[in-house]
């Protein structure tokens, strides 16, 4: 064996040679990271144009995620929400809805160009024709892949009170209880009636009060351009 003299500062530089090497592995794997989250929010804050492309769902635990529009649309009218590309969502996307894209998009091999987020009108940056989001992929055949939610949980009573705005019909069904409250509690002594038509004149008022609530209300609706769930959920206009 050939024993030798040790040069402190040629190991010094190699040293420092080794900790470069090191160094510009890390930076380089750092700023490939980073090129890739911008590509990422790139897409997400930008309208594709290109095609829906397909993918094909293998993992079990991801088939869990796969939702039709007619299951969201379902959704949206229950909470009076919006599903709208994500080029319209104000707010910032959190970076673990980055990182999931990049997990799926790693795992299939694929690049997702359209996504949709489901959240109340007002994080989105609605346009004139005159909180709590879902993040989806959109794949092909009206299939929608859930990415990620995050925000806070909507208010137990949203349903209710989204309720009277769905459509037509709930519009319809919830005016009788307004009707029948406003018509059975006025007093006796006011409807001037025998009392054996106390009953009949008061179906009679709350006939006649859901007909002037529904007109009124509708009147009011209209003049500040507002419109039911049915016709709104998917719209990019604030008053459409």
């Amino acid at each position: 064996m050939n024993f030798k003299q040790v040069n402190i500062k040629d190991e010094l530089f190699e040293q420092k040679q080794k900790s470069y090497t090191v160094l510009d592995q890390v930076s380089s794997i750092l700023s490939a990271s980073v090129k890739l989250d911008e590509d990422v929010l790139y897409r997400l804050q930008h309208q594709a144009i290109d095609p829906v492309m397909d993918v094909e769902i293998i993992d079990e635990t991801d088939k869990e995620n796969l939702f039709t529009i007619n299951q969201i649309k379902s959704i949206c009218l229950k909470y009076n929400l919006r599903f709208l590309d994500s080029s319209y969502f104000k707010s910032e996307f959190p970076y673990e809805a980055i990182s999931k894209i990049k997990a799926f998009e790693n795992k299939y091999e694929v690049k997702i160009k359209n996504f949709k987020v489901v959240a109340p009108a007002e994080v989105f940056k609605l346009e004139d024709c005159n909180k709590d989001p879902l993040l989806f992929a959109q794949l092909a055949d009206n299939r929608y892949y859930l990415i990620h939610q995050w925000g806070n949980d909507l208010a137990w009573y949203r349903a209710l009170v989204s309720y009277p705005i769905k459509s037509i019909y709930s519009y319809f069904i919830f005016l009788w209880l307004p009707a029948a409250i406003i018509a059975f509690c006025l007093p006796f002594s006011w409807l001037n009636v025998a009392p054996e038509n106390e009953f009949t004149l008061r179906i009679w008022l709350t006939v006649h009060c859901f007909i002037a609530l529904f007109f009124f209300i509708i009147f009011l609706g209209s003049t500040a351009h507002k419109n039911f769930s049915e016709n709104s959920w998917d719209s990019k206009y604030y008053n459409s």
